[in-house]
């Protein structure tokens, strides 16, 4: 057949194709419409379903904490006002001696300390309202439910009652399943729309899928490390890009964490496609390794088996540094080939232990 008769059969093909596609029954039409939409509704209702337990599970910690949180603000506040009182008014009479002053401001310095830790923000000031330093705002609790979920937990903001850590227990519990769930859903997804080789082979295109990933979580962490600082003033790039790292590997620190409130919802969202793509490539490293090491392993059980089965050992090695050179000097070949181009040499070269038969013929003379 001539190339221009191939050409008029394969456009023959594709014009029945598309004549195929073009008759198709409509009941087949509405089936794979269907199919495509219970698959869609099924990635997305997961996802969904993780963002509303969200929503509640923050809710509900603001519900337990938040009114918790503001009665040992007004306790601290007052702590350190009346110390601060009594300290300037031991100075105004001068009835102390230098020893008894220097116990005062100890003990009024440790007071300090301790309501600094608690939240209250110093200097005191008349102006500040004290729900505007409660850190148990919708928001904020928001953010802290997902930081449970995906056992980040920064721990820049922890449940103080009794109730809010039974309620974190039983909260976790159900919601660290379910956001695995969803971050498994939605690794595969992004591992299927990361682009092949299918001109190379399996460890090759492994490779190849592991660096492109890792390649895009680096951009996305660099995106992340802009937006960040945009919101964060104090934060260089670095240190976005270190929190964001820290945050995408699930290490969580907590020495860096935003503190624009208005913003959690969309870091919210961030991290978790975030740890969606952290998934995928570590999947795909994992992958790798696995694969590598069965290689070694099928290497060695080889070369085990040459020892037990063959003499000629250096005839063996030869043919072993014959195949590493190669591998070397020429254009570098995968290693998953060239490890199975060198067992199936061994193996073809391999001596069977022969078997020595005896006869014994017995006569009558």
């Amino acid at each position: 057949m001539g190339v221009k008769d191939q050409l008029i059969a394969e456009n023959g093909v594709s014009a029945g194709r598309q004549e195929e596609k073009k008759n198709m029954n409509p009941s087949v039409r509405l089936s794979a419409v269907k199919r495509w939409y219970k698959a869609a509704t099924s990635h997305v209702g997961l996802f969904v379903a993780l963002i509303v337990y969200t929503a509640l599970g923050g809710l509900i910690f603001r519900h337990l904490e938040y009114p918790d949180e503001l009665s040992r603000l007004r306790q601290l506040e007052s702590q350190v006002r009346e110390e601060r009182r009594w300290l300037l008014w031991d100075m105004y009479n001068g009835s102390l001696s230098y020893i008894q002053y220097d116990q005062a401001l100890a003990r009024y310095e440790v007071v300090v300390q301790e309501v600094a830790k608690g939240g209250v923000q110093l200097p005191l000031s008349d102006t500040t309202h004290i729900h505007s330093l409660a850190r148990w705002s919708y928001l904020q609790a928001v953010f802290f439910a997902s930081t449970v979920l995906t056992t980040i937990g920064y721990g820049n903001i922890t449940p103080s009652t009794m109730e809010g850590r039974l309620f974190c227990m039983m909260y976790a519990l159900v919601g660290i399943p379910l956001t695995l769930s969803v971050l498994a859903d939605l690794g595969s997804l992004l591992a299927s729309s990361l682009p092949s080789m299918p001109e190379a082979s399996g460890l090759k295109r492994s490779l190849a899928s592991a660096a492109l990933a890792t390649s895009i979580l680096l951009v996305y962490i660099a995106i992340g490390s802009i937006v960040f600082i945009s919101w964060e003033k104090e934060w260089t790039f670095f240190d976005g890009f270190y929190f964001c790292f820290v945050t995408m590997t699930t290490i969580g620190f907590g020495d860096l964490v935003p503190s624009t409130p208005q913003y959690m919802l969309l870091c919210t969202l961030y991290i978790l496609l975030g740890l969606s793509l952290t998934s995928t490539i570590i999947e795909l490293v994992r992958q790798q390794y696995s694969q590598s090491w069965r290689h070694l392993q099928a290497l060695a059980e080889t070369l085990g088996r040459m020892a037990d089965q063959r003499s000629d050992v250096q005839s063996d090695l030869r043919r072993i540094i014959t195949v590493v050179n190669f591998t070397r000097d020429k254009k570098p070949k995968d290693w998953e080939q060239a490890v199975q181009q060198l067992a199936e040499e061994l193996h073809k070269h391999s001596v069977k232990p022969q078997v020595v038969q005896v006869i014994f013929y017995e006569s009558s003379v």
